[in-house]
């Protein structure tokens, strides 16, 4: 197996088409495709599925991606401290994560204390969720900061868990102080998430609205905007209690009886099973480590408020939790 059989394989995951990737390698296309089937013999697996348009890798293919990813780049680096190179060059932890998590969690974990002392840095992509996962499959981040994703709590993949909270129905105050609107007693407006929104189908598993008087009046795939919306004094919206801590603590958002209308999540780190590049094993051992002494990320903001929550399990009080289907 030849080094640059695995660079190829790497331009060509990225690109998706033989004759791009023969390109942006400077090599005819004939002997580019000469390459990555040597690349294949040498693995054994079929790696690239070339009836699709544009092409795609098969799931051998995205399995190796990540390792084929992690050899190049040890090996860079490698050959730049050898050669006495600028240890400045950027070689960062690549992190993906959805704009519900982004800030403050993501942020969070990896600023000191909770980031393990490294000087290759961060590069962090926000996107949905199924963009996410897809990204960590095909080898393009070294971690998922997200809910629980069934897909990504099975080989090939590993996850620690980091914490979990609570989505909590809330809105702007009104002149009492409490929550402007209260949907178990009259219809209010509505801000809830588009259809294919991942937290839309958490909480659409859980039945949340059954027993309220919700009427839609915006609609979003972006929990900030729901946020936004809901300090503008809009209409209630279901926020992650971590997304809104500051203003649930300020009271410029006021949680609708979150005794009884929660629903908990858990957030974790994904990873492939697959070594990683030395500062991103590092890290994730740091975070073991942590893990292990009893820290985490996030808890519910009922254990820091002193609301309380109810203990029954019932659609019209109480939401239990379970993973929905990622």
């Amino acid at each position: 197996m030849e080094t640059k059989w695995l660079q190829d394989f790497l331009v060509l995951a990225e690109v998706r088409h033989f004759s791009r990737a023969a390109a942006l390698r400077h090599i005819t296309q004939p002997a580019f495709g000469r390459h990555i089937q040597a690349l294949e013999q040498a693995v054994g697996q079929q790696l690239v599925d070339r009836s699709t348009t544009p092409i795609s890798l098969t799931a051998a293919g995205r399995q190796f991606h990540s390792l084929a990813r992690s050899l190049v780049m040890q090996l860079e680096q490698g050959l730049d401290a050898l050669n006495g190179a600028d240890p400045a060059l950027f070689h960062p932890i690549r992190i993906a994560s959805p704009h519900a998590l982004a800030s403050p969690l993501l942020l969070d974990l990896i600023s000191p204390p909770d980031a393990a002392p490294s000087g290759d840095g961060f590069a962090v992509d926000i996107m949905r969720v199924d963009e996410a996962e897809a990204a960590l499959t095909e080898g393009r981040c070294d971690f998922v900061l997200a809910f629980d994703v069934l897909a990504l709590l099975k080989p090939p993949y590993r996850s620690l868990l980091l914490g979990g909270g609570d989505f909590l129905l809330v809105s702007a105050p009104g002149a009492d102080g409490q929550a402007a609107f209260n949907p178990r007693e009259e219809q209010v407006p509505y801000l809830r998430y588009s259809a294919d929104a991942y937290s839309a189908r958490l909480l659409h598993r859980h039945n949340v609205d059954a027993a309220l008087s919700l009427r839609p009046v915006f609609e979003t795939s972006m929990c900030q905007l729901l946020a936004e919306m809901a300090l503008r004094g809009e209409g209630v919206a279901w926020l992650p209690d971590a997304l809104i801590r500051p203003q649930l603590a300020a009271g410029t958002l006021c949680p609708v009886a979150p005794e009884c209308l929660h629903v908990p999540y858990q957030v974790r780190l994904y990873r492939q099973q697959g070594r990683l590049a030395a500062a991103a094993e590092t890290f994730w051992q740091h975070l073991e480590t942590r893990l292990a002494g009893g820290w985490r990320l996030l808890a519910p903001w009922h254990e820091s408020s002193g609301e309380g929550v109810c203990q029954v399990v019932d659609k019209n009080t109480a939401f239990g939790w379970q993973p929905p289907v990622g």
